[in-house]
């Protein structure tokens, strides 16, 4: 039976009101390069997507993708998939913090200051990963501008990965980006430079299936 991979992807949008909303530069275009080297493979892909360009949606094959939109959207949305996957691939670049509350109205311009109120929102890999059984294999990503290995480590230990992609914000929106990767079992770090996200993809993929080779 194939494997089962789980893949988030892209931005979320947190709305202030019908028309305005936090998010970030985050083109999936990673999201992609992944899930279509994984359907090469031959996984069965579960494709969890925030809101991005229609010519950044991966080709699948059997594969399904679910678009969703907030935080909280892609965290229900994954939950329902996450029993059932055998690899996890966190590649989702979620907003760390949302509006208290979302208007129904526009809000009007003025010349006035505008105070917004904001509150976290859910580490989605922390949460679906605290119940992470021994077979699944679960891969982040930490974005960075400073003290990248460090932080790495740390998002490693703190959300239960079993690996974790480095890079910067320099691959927002970019065809490549410069990445490195850390792997829990060996703790060994690893400096892939700067690659195509498709190369990228291909690299983390390789991984896996070195970590599942003895189990097929």
């Amino acid at each position: 039976m194939n494997k089962r991979i789980l893949i988030l992807s892209g931005p979320t949008h947190e709305y202030i009101d019908p028309v305005r909303f936090i998010g970030n530069a985050s083109s999936g275009k990673m999201g992609k390069a992944i899930a279509e080297e994984a359907t090469r493979r031959g996984f069965d892909v579960e494709f969890v997507t925030g809101p991005i360009a229609s010519e950044n949606l991966p080709t699948l094959g059997t594969g399904r993708i679910h678009p969703v939109i907030s935080a909280e959207d892609m965290l229900a949305q994954a939950r329902d998939l996450f029993t059932t996957s055998d690899i996890i691939i966190f590649a989702a670049a979620v907003a760390d913090y949302a509006p208290q509350e979302r208007l129904l109205e526009k809000i009007a311009k003025s010349t006035g200051e505008l105070v917004l109120h904001l509150r976290p929102t859910p580490d989605i890999a922390k949460t679906l990963c605290a119940d992470k059984r021994p077979d699944q294999i679960a891969i982040g990503f930490a974005l960075q501008t400073a003290d990248g290995e460090t932080n790495a480590r740390r998002k490693l230990a703190e959300k239960k990965l079993d690996g974790i992609v480095l890079n910067t914000p320099a691959t927002l929106g970019a065809e490549n980006g410069t990445f490195s990767f850390l792997a829990k079992a060996s703790n060994s770090f690893e400096t892939w430079g700067c690659i195509g996200k498709a190369d990228c993809a291909a690299k983390i993929l390789d991984g896996l299936e070195r970590l599942i080779a003895p189990a097929t």
